[in-house]
């Protein structure tokens, strides 16, 4: 991506030049995701890297977004037919989604998998949710391209240094997508402050 100082254009700040590797960070969910889940971040995933996505207008330049909709094609044509995703699976080591964990590798429950989320959502709010998840802002920028310092911006309620609403909102969108809330609601949730700081 060539450099231009405009904050909008960085996306991959802090973040590996590289495409993931792991087909299903490719598509940004777990190993065990359904065959529904599967279909349903394809789908996402085509919508954000598509022609004129408000999400990536002007964020990606046009062969970038192409080799990221190619990637997520890719993908997902091993990841919804059941024979290759198993052989995928099994080179690397994954279990099936239908199989049961051995109870040893069983995450430990969470006690808010769904937390409720308030109709007005601070930073330092996302921030708990995400780590109570144990998702990095790391992995988040590395799956989304959302440059890292953006994403440290919006866990710091630093409204001054985030970019316009618009690509705000789709990077609380991808954000919230990855952390596993309610993209929409976390969103408005979050959004709904700045008409206090006159953005």
């Amino acid at each position: 991506m060539a450099t231009d100082p405009a904050p909008n254009r960085d996306l991959a700040a802090g973040a590996p030049a590289a495409m993931p590797d792991d087909l299903y960070a490719v598509l940004g969910i777990e190993p065990r995701a359904s065959n529904e889940q599967v279909e349903r971040a394809y789908r996402f995933c085509l919508e954000l890297y598509g022609e004129g996505a408000l999400a990536t207008y002007s964020l990606l330049e046009p062969e970038e977004a192409e080799a990221q909709r190619t990637r997520v094609r890719e993908a997902y044509e091993v990841l919804a037919d059941e024979q290759r995703r198993q052989a995928y699976d099994s080179a690397r080591g994954y279990l099936p989604p239908e199989q049961p964990v051995p109870a040893f590798l069983a995450p430990a429950p969470r006690a808010h998998d769904e937390p409720a989320l308030p109709e007005v959502l601070s930073g330092a709010e996302l921030r708990r949710i995400r780590e109570a998840r144990g998702v990095s802002l790391r992995h988040i920028a590395s799956v989304t391209k959302i440059g890292l310092r953006f994403l440290e911006y919006i866990e710091e309620d630093r409204f001054a240094l985030l970019p316009a609403p618009v690509y705000l909102r789709g990077f609380l969108y991808e954000y919230a997508r990855l952390v596993g809330i309610d993209a929409r609601r976390a969103a408005d949730a979050y959004m709904s402050r700045l008409s206090s700081t006159g953005r």
